[in-house]
Formats: C-alpha cells, sequence, structure tokens
C-alpha cells in the first residue's frame, strides 16, 4: 500500500458519513456548526454594512457644515451671512468679520512630579537634609482618523475686532436696526464694534 492510498484511506476514516456510524460525531454536533459558519457569516456581512454607513455619514456632515480648508474667520463669516439673510427686508448680504488674533490650543499634558528627600550624617554627628525636586511634562497624544494628534484641552477663540456688514435693505432703519441687534445677540459683541452698511442699488 503506497503512502498516497493511506492517505486516501485515512480521509475515507475521518468522512462525517463513517464518523456518524461510529458515534463520534451526532447530526446535532454537525447542525450546530453549520448554524455556527451561518451566523459568521452574516455577522461579517453587518459588519461590512455598518462599516459603509459610518464612513459615510461623516463625510455629509462635513460638508453640510463648512468646506475642508476653511479658516474659523472665514466659517463665522458664512454662518453669520447665512443667518442674516433671514432677517426680514435684509435681502442679500455680505459679511466682514475682523479678528484681534487667532485661535490658540492647550494640549493636555501628563504631569509627573517627583519629590526625594536625602538625610546625610557628616563626621561631627549632626544631620544635614536635602530635598530634590523633579517635574517632567509630556504632551497626551490620541489617534484620530488613524493618525496621532496631540489632545487638546481647550481651544480659546480669537477675539473679534470688528464686524461689517453690506445689506440691500440696510437703508431702512428698522432693518439696520434689527442686523444690528442679531449680530450683537449671534457673536456676543458690543454695538460699537459693528457696522451695518446699505449695499449699492
Amino acid at each position: 500500500m503506497t503512502s498516497l492510498e493511506a492517505i486516501v484511506a485515512g480521509v475515507k476514516k475521518m468522512w462525517p458519513e463513517q464518523l456518524l456510524k461510529d458515534g463520534v460525531i451526532n447530526t446535532r454536533l454537525i447542525w450546530l456548526g453549520l448554524l455556527g459558519v451561518i451566523l459568521l457569516l452574516a455577522g461579517g456581512m453587518l459588519d461590512n454594512l455598518g462599516a459603509k454607513t459610518r464612513t459615510e455619514a461623516p463625510a455629509e456632515v462635513g460638508k453640510s457644515i463648512l468646506p475642508v480648508n476653511s479658516s474659523y474667520e472665514e466659517a463665522l463669516e458664512a454662518k453669520l451671512a447665512n443667518i442674516l439673510t433671514k432677517v426680514k427686508g435684509a435681502g442679500s448680504v455680505a459679511v466682514n468679520i475682523t479678528l484681534e488674533n487667532s485661535s490658540t490650543q492647550e494640549h493636555a499634558k501628563n504631569v509627573v512630579k517627583e519629590s526625594k528627600i536625602i538625610q546625610e550624617k557628616d563626621t561631627s554627628g549632626g544631620i544635614r537634609t536635602t530635598t530634590e525636586t523633579k517635574e517632567s511634562e509630556q504632551i497626551l497624544i490620541g489617534k484620530e482618523n488613524g493618525a496621532d494628534r496631540p489632545v487638546i484641552a481647550r481651544e480659546i477663540k480669537p477675539i473679534i475686532k470688528g464686524v461689517l456688514v453690506t445689506a440691500e435693505g440696510a437703508y431702512d432703519s428698522t432693518v439696520k436696526a434689527n442686523l444690528t441687534k442679531a449680530i450683537e445677540a449671534g457673536l456676543g459683541i458690543p454695538p460699537y464694534k459693528i457696522t451695518v452698511l446699505a449695499q449699492r442699488k
């Protein structure tokens, strides 16, 4: 008997029909195995569908809020212009915002402080105590979209220096006052920082 024939004979012995006859495997065990394989395949398909919907959803949200490369100033101008065009009688609106400085970010840090007290005896019997203090800071890093980025503890938005708005309906003093109030409330700035002018016809 060649080695090939021995392998074929071994495979025939392991065949489920033979195993069923020998009592090694019963039909319940086969059905449980098939059910397990079906559940694994179904779970994999559901994970793929869930991953597709998760990756598509943020892209849609990003499109509706801001263009990808716009600055804080441009985003604020676009948002304010969108709101002001909804004021009754305003018509088309153009907004220009001047900022005092750029936004700053404070990163979360891991601060480690060590204190060590050393006591030494000198030859005359006196004790000398020395305290050593070491402090080290390390910026915390987190994963964002697969890239390492520092963890932001807080972001300080820039101070608004002034707002200039030109609107079609600003020739009417009531519309002009309403636009000024809307800017005041929307940005939380005093009226002396706001200038509303009528657009050229």
